[in-house]
């Protein structure tokens, strides 16, 4: 009961905390920032603390059990999440709403299982296709209700958003396997050191060069993206999914999306009407179906 109640914990603190990004990065677009270089800053802020972890981590307990083929699944894990899926989020971000992004991006649960079902063999029951159909449903009513003011490439951005879904998904399955196996810090070092230097090299890559030249406003705001919104919720869902498991983990995340429309309509003033609250309702109610 203890470690149950631990994990709800760890994973409600962790969603709120990632659910805070969209905001954030929201205010440093404004600030003039583009997505890439956001990412690249802040993934140079928090490769040395991953890189201490995990230098701590292997000083106290060694490599352990894992084995090359853990390893691999760990950086591609990673890459997909920290480097690609962010990257495609902060892209969608620039077309669509927080609010938007968030019920997308939340999605990935419903996707987690359907890979279990297709890589892991574990076969699927009816509440699987109940929360595909209500969530989706859901992002269908949000868009909708998104329309009046999203823009000319809101179906852009939000393709990359659920693109980035997909990839979050993948992550979550990688990540209930191999936290259990290898330990959650271990697992989240390694994932997020191979997407900071992946992503440091796309930014190589694509002519990233001058990250000096912003506002201290610009700085801070990377930093708190890379310390509260990156660095330390990672730790905490990762954590919280070794405890309670991942269909669990999906069920209590309800909180972000909800948080983030919030936050978006106070903060950003992005607007909030009866179909948004429909659509809100009918993505939580297909969460709420995965619960074991």
């Amino acid at each position: 009961m203890f470690s149950l109640n631990r994990g709800i914990v760890f994973v409600v603190l962790g969603t709120v905390l990632f659910s805070s990004k969209a905001i954030m990065v929201k205010f440093l677009y404004q600030m003039g920032i583009g997505s890439l270089e956001l990412q690249t800053l802040r993934m140079l802020i928090v490769l040395p603390f991953y890189t201490g972890i995990l230098i701590w981590i292997l000083y106290r307990t060694g490599w352990g059990n894992v084995s090359a083929r853990d390893l691999m699944g760990c950086m591609l894990a990673g890459i997909a999440c920290y480097h690609l899926a962010s990257y495609l989020d902060l892209l969608g971000l620039q077309f669509i709403s927080a609010g938007l992004e968030r019920i997308i991006l939340f999605c990935y649960p419903a996707i987690a299982f359907l890979f279990s079902w297709a890589f892991l063999k574990e076969k699927p029951n009816s509440r699987l296709w109940i929360a595909l159909l209500l969530s989706y449903s859901g992002i269908l009513v949000f868009f909708y209700a998104d329309l009046s003011f999203g823009g000319e490439n809101l179906l852009w951005g939000s393709l990359l958003v659920f693109l980035a879904s997909i990839l979050t998904a993948w992550y979550m399955v990688a990540a209930q396997r191999y936290t259990r196996q290898i330990g959650s810090q271990r697992f989240v070092c390694l994932a997020m050191l191979s997407a900071c230097f992946t992503l440091l090299a796309h930014s190589w890559v694509d002519g990233v060069e001058e990250l000096s030249s912003y506002s201290t406003d610009v700085y801070i705001g990377a930093g708190v993206l890379a310390i509260f919104m990156t660095l330390i919720p990672s730790f905490l869902v990762s954590s919280g999914v070794k405890h309670i498991g991942a269909s669990r983990a999906a069920v209590v995340g309800t909180v972000g999306p909800l948080f983030t429309i919030i936050l978006s309509n106070q903060i950003l003033g992005e607007p909030i009407g009866w179909m948004h609250i429909v659509g809100l309702a009918f993505v939580l109610l297909g969460m709420r179906q995965l619960k074991s």
